[in-house]
């Protein structure tokens, strides 16, 4: 990602792995976990705000990069969003599964096949039918000559988006043709033959993959920990802090900070502060 030292960086839909870079994490389920990776929990552990990505509570251009992993190919209204992620940032990164990855995992709750063509996503809508079950998330959970497959050959199964300024994207309502699903099923099978079980490889693999792990788990403890006492020791700068990028999602006013919510003078409308997370939800939710 070309993201600057200087760069202020919003992520949406973080989930249970928020990128490390991100300052400021969107999301708008806090204890709803199925659609996440393995149902894990939410991360919170840094600036955090509950938003729908269909109408994000900032003022235009409010963000020099924003991060937006695994999230578009959930979303009903993939191209709505796509025009709030481009007003409110002025560049950013997606990351959506490719058509070989969603044939290949099969997540039941995507709705979409995503394709990168002439720098332009496109999106086809997934048809009853073609979701299917959870045999290779089980695989790569618990045999570790898939999880190194996987990791080796990861970039066939993922779209790494970046754009600046503006997304070309285009919408497939119509499913795909069946000729196309077999030939994208082939494809998939003969990159799965290129899997062979190695003891040497395996192991190595292994090691090396848990030590990151092992890193990566430290990392999370330690912002965990820093971010807990932050909440305690510099209560009221945060929440200034946020309030100086939220604006109201009705009339895009600035908010005034009070006692447990943010205030909007012109609509004479409260949003709550739930343990210092503004809820950023409008009148009708």
């Amino acid at each position: 990602m070309n993201i600057k030292p200087t760069d202020l960086v919003l992520e949406i839909g973080s989930g249970n792995n928020p990128n490390p870079r991100s300052n400021i994490l969107c999301d708008l389920f806090i204890t709803n976990n199925s659609q996440r990776a393995g149902e894990f929990s939410i991360v919170i552990d840094r600036s955090f705000i509950v938003a729908n990505c269909y109408k994000l509570p900032f003022k235009d251009n409010s963000f020099d990069y924003i991060i937006c992993s695994h999230l578009l190919e959930h979303l009903e209204k993939p191209e709505k969003f796509i025009k709030e992620l481009t007003r409110v940032g002025k560049r950013g990164y997606i990351e959506v599964p490719n058509i070989y990855g969603e044939r290949l995992f099969g997540w039941d709750f995507h709705l979409w096949y995503c394709e990168l063509k002439n720098k332009t996503l496109i999106l086809t809508r997934k048809k009853e039918g073609e979701r299917f079950g959870g045999f290779y998330h089980k695989l790569i959970a618990e045999k570790i000559w898939f999880r190194r497959f996987f990791e080796e050959y990861g970039d066939k199964f993922y779209i790494k988006y970046e754009w600046d300024n503006k997304i070309k994207i285009q919408i497939r309502e119509k499913n795909n043709k069946e000729s196309h699903i077999e030939e994208i099923d082939k494809e998939v099978w003969n990159l799965m033959k290129k899997m062979k079980w190695s003891i040497k490889s395996d192991y190595t693999f292994y090691f090396q993959w848990m030590i990151k792990r092992v890193i990566r788990k430290l990392n999370k403890m330690t912002k965990k920990y820093t971010w807990n006492l932050k909440k305690i020791y510099q209560k009221d700068k945060l929440a200034n802090d946020l309030a100086k990028i939220l604006v109201c999602l009705n009339c895009k006013n600035n908010l005034v900070l009070l006692k447990n919510s943010l205030f909007c003078n012109n609509c004479n409308f409260k949003y709550k502060l739930n343990r210092g997370i503004p809820i950023m939800l409008d009148k009708n939710k």
